[in-house]
């Protein structure tokens, strides 16, 4: 088999994004599967390869690769790598060989990258919409099944018909998945947060200045105290999106102590709007405003919340549980349009499979 990466335009949430999808060939056939990333990092590149192997309920006794930097830290001369630990594991779990295409010879690996393409302009063209990746990469699989009806460009056979000669060598699958996971050993700033790939993590004002774990999979953070117990899980971040922050630690201390707000470490981080409202408020209004934050923010960001203060605040200083009540009727309104743009994505799908 072959394996590379491609991009495509996306629609999530309204807006056009990039997506990277990773492709899976077997020259053979002509047979191809592919999995939906938001990057090409080492977590969404053996996160894809597994869902795959796992779909084919085998593995490609050996598969052939570019220089991918998730598998590659360097070519030496005379064709040696350098090899990732990360895919050195993978590889050695699931037990394929792997070859890797000379530097700037991507001929080497021609049939995946036709295979790119192909599922560019056929399947991903114009931008697909939607939610959430797992449902994209269970699509994926499907279209990818049912492309398996057509004929091969030159044995004339149906792809389906030569892919069983291709599943006949697969490996088996290992008793135990492989977690696509790795840690990372960190010490949180003085507001208690800790730097990845350039994005910013929350943890809690208690833990400003320790040592925490951080545990990542493609989708995921996951903040680990000394003991390696949980203390938070955050969402990875990609693309623009540079801090990931869970208020309701911070701001139940605030609650307990509203006059130190101003001076907290994390003051300057609040949305402007919350800023300017809570330099309006009373002592009591202080407490009341952030023990409901303290609440709101369990679950979710900022963003729901200070729609609600704009809202709140257009007839005046609200009090907290005008917010509340604003709040409330605005979270039931983005519900129902959720489930109608459910709906709609739902129609499109079977349109498309159609």
């Amino acid at each position: 088999a072959q394996v590379d990466f491609g991009e495509a335009p996306f629609l999530h949430e309204g807006e056009e994004v990039i997506r990277h999808f990773l492709v899976l060939s077997f020259p053979y056939s002509n047979a191809f599967l592919y999995q939906v990333f938001p990057s090409e990092n080492r977590e969404c590149f053996l996160q894809g390869l597994a869902n795959m192997f796992e779909f084919l309920e085998g593995v490609p006794h050996t598969i052939r690769f570019d220089n991918l930097s998730p598998a590659v830290k360097k070519v030496l001369p005379e064709g040696e790598r350098v090899l990732t630990e990360e895919f050195e594991r993978f590889a050695a779990h699931y037990g394929f060989s792997y070859e890797f295409c000379n530097p700037n010879s991507g001929n080497e690996k021609s049939h995946v990258e036709a295979m790119v393409k192909y599922i560019r302009n056929n399947y991903l063209l114009p931008a697909v919409p939607y939610d959430r990746l797992a449902d994209v990469n269970e699509q994926a699989l499907i279209w990818s099944v049912e492309d398996r009806e057509r004929a091969h460009y030159e044995k004339e056979l149906p792809i389906s018909e030569l892919h069983l000669a291709d599943k006949e060598q697969l490996l088996q699958l290992p008793g135990k998945k492989y977690e696509c996971i790795r840690y990372e050993h960190l010490k949180a700033d003085k507001y208690g947060m800790i730097r990845i790939d350039g994005k910013q993590y929350s943890t809690s004002p208690r833990f400003a200045g320790q040592a925490v774990t951080a545990k990542l999979s493609f989708d995921q953070v996951t903040i680990l105290n000394e003991k390696n117990e949980i203390l938070i899980t955050h969402p990875r971040l990609y693309g623009s999106e540079r801090r990931a922050m869970n208020w309701q630690p911070y701001l139940t201390l605030m609650a307990k102590r509203p006059t130190a707000l101003k001076y907290s470490s994390f003051y300057d981080q609040l949305p402007e709007e919350w800023k300017v409202y809570f330099e309006a408020c009373s002592l009591e209004e202080k407490k009341a405003a952030l023990s409901l934050l303290a609440v709101l923010l369990k679950e979710q960001d900022f963003h729901l919340p200070t729609e609600a203060l704009r809202m709140a605040s257009e007839h005046g200083h609200p009090t907290a549980e005008s917010i509340k009540h604003v709040y409330l009727l605005v979270a039931v309104y983005q519900c129902r349009f959720r489930q109608y743009i459910i709906c709609i994505r739902s129609l499109y799908m079977e349109w498309r499979a159609w």
